[in-house]
């Protein structure tokens, strides 16, 4: 028998939502696994375009005739999944193969946890009865590709492009609205009016927006940042978001966003939670106890309030810690199995 904890020959399908969060996820685990991977990304199509409106009542059974057409032999040894439109597509998978796959959702599944080898779901996302289940795990925020090598990789060009830049550097991540969350004007201006007090300690700012967020937001800081002391992506050409964390000294990011909060606290400096206007509701209390987990439970963040302080803290590394228990997991089913 090979040894079952070397896993470096096995195939694995990264099946996800056409969404950039959840393929992160999945790619940021798999490449802690060190293993070949083929992408397989699943959409529901549009019923205005393919004519299939009324069958939108049936959309389970839709969706999941669709994925079947799409997912073919030859069958990977792992397939890891997240969001709610790659299920069916794993499912499909999963029967086709008679059950060979070995099956990774990082989400809490609307099919249920009986349809995965094993599941985890975030820590802010957990309920009671989860408990005491050794197939359903949790887990801090997302995992994502941030580590302390990727970071490294974009030294060179970060120093580059940013390495004029005079003073300390603090790189600021922008989401957008969500359910929890919202962007006034009055609100803009706060953020932009903090931001410029930290130019005048001598901070360089550099500032990137995201797919969510408002052009509005973008707008404003460009017109309240203005100067040498920092930059601003105007969101043409290659993102510098790496470059940014490569670069960077302290992090501030906006208390929206659960990936880049994570991704920031990989980088083992300070991070700051930039707060914002709150609906409240479930989705709000989600965030609440994410951010709190993150704050006082691992003290990983700190929430901003205008000022910049030095902490120390080791850097989160969930995709590690996620590959090493799948790692785990499928060197005890190939010793069950014998194989």
């Amino acid at each position: 028998m090979t040894n079952p904890a070397d896993i470096s020959a096995l195939r694995c399908w990264i099946v996800s939502e056409s969404k950039a969060g959840t393929i992160a996820q999945c790619r940021g685990v798999a490449e802690k696994l060190g293993i070949t991977t083929e992408t397989r990304l699943v959409q529901r199509p549009d019923p205005a375009k393919s004519g299939l409106a009324r069958r939108l009542n049936r959309r389970w059974t839709h969706i999941r005739n669709v994925h079947l057409n799409r997912i073919r032999p030859p069958w990977p040894d792992l397939a890891i999944s997240c969001g709610r439109q790659a299920e069916p597509a794993v499912m499909a998978a999963t029967r086709r193969s008679r059950g060979s796959i070995f099956t990774v959702h990082l989400q809490i599944p609307t099919v249920g946890f009986d349809g995965f080898d094993l599941c985890f779901v975030g820590r802010h996302d957990w309920r009671p009865e989860f408990d005491g289940r050794d197939d359903v795990l949790p887990m801090v925020g997302a995992p994502h590709r941030v580590d302390a090598a990727l970071v490294t990789g974009h030294r060179a060009a970060a120093e580059q492009r940013f390495g004029a830049l005079p003073g300390r550097r603090a790189a600021v991540m922008i989401g957008g609205p969500n359910p929890g969350y919202g962007y006034s004007p009055a609100r803009i201006d706060t953020i932009a009016a903090q931001l410029r007090r930290l130019q005048a300690e001598g901070w360089s700012l550099l500032v990137t927006t995201s797919r969510r967020s408002d052009p509005a937001m973008l707008s404003r800081l460009q017109q309240a940042l203005a100067g040498d002391h920092g930059f601003i992506w105007d969101r043409t050409g290659e993102n510098p978001y790496f470059q940014y964390l490569a670069i960077a000294d302290a992090v501030l990011v906006t208390v929206d966003s659960i990936t880049m909060t994570c991704e920031a606290a990989s980088t083992g400096k300070p991070v700051f939670s930039i707060p914002l206007d709150e609906k409240p509701g479930p989705y709000l209390e989600k965030f609440h106890r994410f951010h709190r987990d993150m704050q006082e439970t691992l003290g990983l963040t700190r929430p901003f309030t205008g000022a910049i302080e030095p902490y120390a803290y080791a850097p989160l590394d969930e995709a590690g810690r996620i590959a090493g228990i799948i790692r785990a997991r499928i060197a005890a089913d190939r010793q069950r199995r014998g194989s």
